[in-house]
């Protein structure tokens, strides 16, 4: 029986070798397959990582455009209640900021401020031709003194009017 078992357990033992070997590759295959799975996810989400980033890239840009051109508006619209204040007391203050009754000082001056009223008329239908897209003339945009200047809309029919400080 010695005889007859060492054969047996040198097979036994060269196919529990060639199991095991089998079973190691075939371990070590799968451990490959799911390090390429992993590898292939790891690509995307970097990829996934990379387009977040340069969204939000994108949208501190965007914020920050926002924010000035909010400031711009801001700004614009601040001039724009100035000019709308000034509109509003011209009738009821002088040139000096002194309060005045219009109607009295037109029926002591009839012809005066039918000319000044006129004069405004031409400027503001003018300004709404200005607005309306109409090209300025070279006398527009030359003007330089408050004398040559549209005084109903300045900034829209004299771009290139700067004011006196104080003004």
């Amino acid at each position: 029986m010695i005889l007859g078992i060492g054969p047996a357990i040198r097979a036994i033992s060269i196919l529990l070798i060639v199991a095991v070997i089998a079973a190691g590759l075939w371990y070590v295959t799968g451990l490959r397959a799911d390090l390429a799975i992993s590898e292939q996810n790891n690509s995307r989400l970097q990829e996934g990582i990379t387009a977040q980033q340069s969204l939000m890239a994108q949208m501190r840009a965007d914020i920050s455009q926002i924010q000035t051109i909010n400031q711009e508006l801001k700004t614009e619209n601040d001039r724009q209640q100035a000019e709308v204040k000034a509109l509003n007391n011209r009738f009821s203050q002088n040139a000096r900021g002194e309060v005045r009754d219009f109607g009295a000082l037109a029926a002591e001056r009839p012809d005066a401020i039918q000319r000044a009223v006129n004069r405004g008329t031409v400027n503001a239908m003018r300004c709404l031709e200005l607005a309306s897209g109409a090209p300025h003339t070279e006398a527009e945009l030359a003007a330089k003194t408050t004398s040559e200047i549209n005084r109903e809309c300045p900034s829209i029919a004299n771009p290139n009017y700067q004011p006196a400080p104080g003004r």
